[in-house]
């Protein structure tokens, strides 16, 4: 990754200025909740520009409806409308500080600013992207940083790294969880951006730093690492935020291999990525590589996987607007090419979970990821490591039948039925988890019975009979199926070991 020109500093002039900025925006009602409310979306991050619903429900000329208008809907507005809305703000200030661009009586954004989780959140305009800054282009909030934000272990850190940190989201999101955080970009316009952000929300225990990879936190070690890498696999290097530089998935595959030099023991690692997937191979055991000899258990969650051509379309677009007369055919089946030269038949994406732990022999889950995710899940994702650290303690049926295990709390048994001369029949039904990491199931009486006996009162070894009785088996031959699916069940959280968690 190679850093180019600089982008002058957004600061403002007068330290005041942040506070009167914050105080503002909030008298304006430019949060989260007020912004939906007066436009009536759902989703701010996947605001659509020069909508004319917008334009309507932005009409009215207030202070909120002005900034909506310049600041998301990227709208040139009126000079002297935009200083009413900013007092006792001036426009000068803003300029100066590089958030506006004064032209004749018009006033139009040099940056986006977005509320965000009650944040307000300052990064580029897609406008850049066509222009010779667009190297350093920093991102806002996309799909990866919302699925990240939400996967993230939010237990307390003394010390966290946001890796690649853009403008600054993720460090913000952990700063009332951390003791201190450390905010890397390679970027200086990113490193700028994210000072800025964290100076406006009045965060005072971050630190944003310049530099390439973890060059700027040697001999640091931390709790939480966090990283949503430039990890598009690209013959290209013409966006920062994007492509690593590097061939193919090098740039995630060296932050898996050098994070865990900077963990403290127990402490977590996370990596939202995309990886290659070379024809012939099994994708679980080619992943598996990037994690030997780490002193790390790891969990790969794959999200989705993509044909090459699929996958070139879809990142080709995110910065190419036009068609043909941007190059976009011509670009691409270069990069087609390149994926042929290096033998990738499919992308894998998902989010690689990384645990320092030097105590033993260290295990590795590569699975699919679930089809929902409910709320914050970063509780789920430390559960799911203490659930496989009781399956490897648990390895032979004797020692996992002589466990007692409880039901999850958020555990559903969902019934369809179909029309019959009886009436309503069953004719399927299925399991899922109704908060975090929703995985789901098909269930039979068998398995659903199972599951609900699980009350924690009872060894598995104790139910074993009855479970035997009802499908007139022996419980010696039954143990090692019930086995096979109790370890399923726990691995995926639908059974929890009685006792260790609340609920259960």
């Amino acid at each position: 990754m190679t850093a180019q020109n600089s982008a002058p500093m957004f600061a403002f002039a007068d330290p005041d200025d942040y506070q009167r900025l914050r105080d503002l925006l909030g008298k304006a009602g430019f949060l989260d909740e007020s912004v939906l409310d007066a436009i009536g979306i759902s989703d701010l991050p996947s605001l659509e520009n020069d909508h004319p619903l917008l334009l309507d429900r932005t009409a009215g000329g207030s202070a909120l409806h002005t900034l909506i208008r310049l600041l998301l809907m990227e709208m040139p507005v009126e000079a002297d409308t935009f200083a009413r809305a900013i007092r006792p703000m001036t426009v000068d200030s803003w300029q100066q500080a590089g958030l506006v661009r004064c032209h004749g009586s018009k006033v139009a954004a040099a940056v986006k600013l977005l509320p965000f989780r009650n944040l307000v959140l300052a990064f580029d305009l897609p406008a850049l992207l066509q222009t010779p800054l667009r190297s350093q282009y920093v991102m806002g909030i996309g799909g990866s940083t919302i699925t990240l934000s939400q996967l993230t272990v939010r237990r307390p850190s003394r010390h966290t790294l946001d890796l690649g940190c853009g403008c600054g989201v993720h460090a913000f999101l952990a700063a009332p969880h951390s003791s201190r955080v450390a905010a890397v970009d390679l970027t200086p316009r990113a490193v700028r951006l994210a000072a800025f952000n964290a100076r406006l929300n009045d965060i005072s225990n971050v630190d944003c730093l310049e530099g390439d990879f973890f060059g700027p936190v040697a001999e640091r070690k931390f709790d939480l690492i966090i990283s949503n890498p430039p990890f598009v696999i690209s013959p290209e290097c013409r966006f920062i935020y994007r492509d690593g530089g590097m061939e193919s998935d090098s740039v995630s595959r060296r932050i898996a291999r050098e994070a865990p030099v900077f963990l403290e023991e127990g402490g977590f690692c996370q990596i939202l990525c995309n990886w290659a997937e070379i024809g012939g191979s099994d994708w679980q055991q080619q992943l598996a590589q990037w994690f030997v000899g780490t002193g790390c258990d790891v969990w790969v969650m794959r999200s989705e996987s993509l044909s090459p051509a699929a996958y070139a379309s879809k990142w080709i677009r995110h910065t190419e607007f036009g068609d043909e007369e941007t190059g976009f055919s011509q670009r691409f089946h270069q990069w087609l090419e390149y994926y042929e030269r290096l033998g990738i038949t499919s992308f894998g994406a998902g989010l690689i979970t990384m645990r320092r732990r030097t105590d033993g022999a260290n295990w590795l889950r590569a699975d699919e990821s679930p089809d929902r995710m409910i709320g914050p899940c970063g509780e789920y994702i430390t559960r799911s490591f203490a659930l496989r650290d009781f399956l490897e303690r648990v390895q032979e049926d004797p020692a996992l039948l002589a466990c007692r295990l409880k039901y999850s709390p958020d555990l559903r048994l969902e019934q369809q039925f179909g029309p019959s001369e009886q009436g309503w029949k069953v004719t399927g039904s299925s399991i899922h988890l109704a908060k975090g990491l929703a995985f789901r199931g098909n269930s039979d009486t068998f398995m659903a019975n199972l599951m609900i006996h699980c009350d924690g009162r009872k060894t598995l070894q104790e139910l074993l009979p009855d479970m035997a009785a009802a499908l007139q088996a022996e419980p010696a031959r039954l143990a090692p199926l019930v086995c096979r699916l109790i370890r399923k069940l726990v691995e995926q959280g639908f059974l929890l070991p009685a006792g260790q968690w609340n609920g259960s």
